[in-house]
């Protein structure tokens, strides 16, 4: 819990550009003048939860012919092949591969964060499970019988191709369908989401086709990594095969390549980028090959057409060693999938060796681990930063009242979004120049009259500052407060112009003024306006320390030198009513930099009206506790403020 308290204390302050910024600066001149103000509390994490990090298995299953021989015992379902020479040690009565499988799914029975998807192979993918029947069918799910049944049935549903490519291609689909799903369902889980890829087969990829059959020199086993020839005992399948022909691989067209490395390597990568494309958590494939060289070599020459006839270029004299060559051929394919997917390579020899296979040796552990503080600061609702001090916002649309009025841009200083379109006034006047007008309704926001959008209303789905129309606008996610993990709610990022799809680097200050963005959001200044002069007078100050709960941990902060300013009253009654806003994000200690964040907010009114009105009367707000947090989207609106926050509201001031 030390090593935790330690990291806690460093990531509850990783916006901030220094580590100076995160002691009390020393007081200025007028630090304790009558309108400044305090706010403290405690804020707490949430208690850990294994379920909340998602482990997804995906096993590709080799259940090609080979198995007859490398894995025995197999089944054709009659008098065939296998019957013939399928030869199995005494008592084995499933192949390894399947009790391997078995041992792995009793492994998942008690982790219920586990889920599997199972890709059998031999010429084309068959019957995995679970059935993708649609765009909405999950991806994965948790093993059970169904599961079971389909695995001990792998023995009798046998092919004649091992086509490396099409198990490649579907898994790569199936892994990418199931992250666009949660992207709608559960975006957050996805920075704690562990995808494990496991590759099982027993040979080469068969059938190797060339678009170029007229090369000088081609693969063989001392020089894997060149284009390969069409294989040999393929037949006329490369260049003569018919799409209808029950034996072709779907999709395939004749003359053109297949299983050649590149081809591989490529669905190896795109599987492997899909981690940093969606801020995937982890993503690994790892390969195991079975192959028992001394079954195969007792097979004899009939082996040939399971196993491959190989020749060394550019002589094409044949391999007098076949089985060792295809051992080679699939061992090097098979460890550069492995590099490449991020994962390890294994390897099970004859008899004895694929007795002991050992799936359940691979990484299927979960990235859990206890949460602790990501970010947390300060917003003002009711000001703007200025050259020197804060500026009245009344509405807290951004938009200054001195521009906020009829004559500037005929808004209303009372109302956040005056024409009441999904986008606020602020953000409309930042978009002038791509059509938007702050006091007429847009077409790409919300009109009830408009047959575009009858009866719609806006809202802020997550609670981050945007209206569903400003996220589609922008691009950034309506499920999630920080679309780019870095820390800063999306709706502070379009505020200021800073870009809330790509997160801002700690030390990126594109103003010049000696802050970088992250910590001047933090205390309560413009990023983009050099404003050194306001940080060193009316800049926020924090204090914040970090303790053990059980298996929670505890901040105690204390946020000062909050400016009030005395917006007017839209009732023309007491005016003077200020708002602030605490953010607060927690994240796995493991994942916090990359974690989109568990985000809560809390809320307080203040009062300043001078020369008599100051509420509260001392230098605090009453303290806030870890209870006055709520998810973002429960205070989002004006009437939720005045309803929720702690202190006296305007709503509130007469009771």
């Amino acid at each position: 819990m030390q090593t935790m308290l330690r990291g806690s204390i460093l990531v509850a302050f990783m916006l901030s550009g220094c580590t100076d910024a995160l002691m009390q600066r020393p007081p200025t001149d007028d630090i304790n003048v009558d309108n400044k103000l305090g706010v403290s509390g405690r804020v707490c994490t949430s208690e850990p939860d294994l379920e909340g990090f998602p482990v997804k298995v995906v096993m590709i299953v080799d259940q090609s012919g080979s198995m007859c021989i490398s894995d025995p015992p197999g089944s054709q379902g009659q008098m065939g092949f296998c019957e013939m020479y399928g030869t199995a040690p005494p008592g084995v009565t499933q192949p390894a591969r399947v009790r391997a499988i078995n041992r792995l799914l009793e492994q998942f029975e008690g982790q219920n964060n586990v889920q599997v998807a199972l890709v059998p192979f031999e010429t084309n993918v068959r019957d995995p499970w679970p059935e993708v029947a649609g765009a909405n069918s999950p991806r994965f799910a948790r093993p059970d019988g169904t599961l079971s049944t389909r695995v001990n049935n792998l023995q009798s549903q046998l092919g004649k191709g091992t086509d490396y490519q099409g198990a490649l291609a579907y898994t790569y689909a199936l892994i990418s369908s199931d992250i666009q799903q949660v992207m709608v369902t559960n975006p957050a889980s996805l920075p704690r989401t562990r995808y494990v890829v496991v590759f099982v087969t027993d040979g080469v990829p068969y059938p190797k086709c060339s678009a170029n059959d007229n090369l000088t020199q081609y693969a063989d086993d001392l020089n894997p990594d060149l284009t390969w020839a069409d294989s040999l005992g393929s037949g006329d399948f490369c260049n003569l095969i018919d799409p209808e022909d029950p034996d072709a691989i779907t999709g395939y067209i004749a003359g053109t390549d297949r299983n050649q490395n590149y081809q591989l390597f490529s669905y190896v990568q795109q599987i492997a980028d899909l981690k940093d494309q969606f801020n995937i958590g982890d993503i690994r494939m790892h390969t195991v090959l079975m192959f028992n060289t001394e079954a195969v070599r007792n097979c004899g020459p009939i082996c040939q057409d399971i196993y491959g006839e190989y020749v060394r270029w550019p002589g094409r004299v044949p391999v007098a060693d076949g089985p060792t060559a295809a051992h080679d051929i699939a061992a090097w394919t098979l460890q550069e999938i492995a590099q490449r997917g991020n994962g390890v390579y294994q390897e099970f020899n004859d008899f004895a060796g694929l007795g002991a296979l050992n799936l359940g040796a691979l990484d299927y552990s979960s990235l859990f681990s206890p949460n602790v503080m990501k970010s947390f600061f300060v917003q003002a609702l009711s000001s703007e930063p200025g050259a020197t001090g804060r500026v009245v916002d009344t509405d807290g649309d951004g938009l200054i009242d001195e521009l906020d009025n009829t004559f500037t841009h005929n808004t209303n200083r009372y109302v956040a979004d005056s024409d009441e379109d999904g986008f606020d006034d602020f953000f409309e006047v930042k978009h002038l120049s791509d059509g938007f007008r702050p006091a007429q309704r847009d077409l790409r926001g919300c009109d009830p009259d408009s047959p575009l959008t009858p009866g719609c209303t806006a809202r802020d789905t997550d609670g981050d500052g945007l209206s569903q129309y400003a996220e589609a606008y922008l691009r950034t996610g309506p499920s999630l407060v920080d679309t780019d993990g870095d820390g800063i709610p999306d709706g502070i990022e379009a505020k200021y112009g800073l870009d809330p799809l790509a997160r801002v680097p700690g030390g990126y200050d594109p103003d010049g003024d000696g802050l970088p963005d992250p910590e001047e959001i933090r205390i309560g200044s413009n990023p983009v306006s050099r404003d050194r002069a306001f940080q060193e007078k009316a800049g926020y100050q924090y204090r914040i320390s970090a303790a053990a709960v059980g298996n929670r941990v505890c901040y105690d902060f204390t946020v000062s030198n909050l400016q009030l300013v005395t917006p007017p009253n839209r009732a023309g009654l007491t005016q003077g009513y200020n708002l602030f806003k605490l953010w607060f994000a927690e994240a796995p200690e493991s994942g916090v930099a990359t974690d989109y964040g568990v985000w809560r907010s809390a809320c307080t009114w203040a009062q300043d009206d001078p020369p008599s009105v100051r509420v509260p009367a001392g230098p605090e707000v009453d303290p806030l506790d870890d209870g006055d947090f709520r998810p973002p989207h429960e205070l989002a609106t004006r009437a939720q403020y005045e309803e929720l926050c702690s202190g006296v509201s305007p709503a509130r001031a007469g009771e």
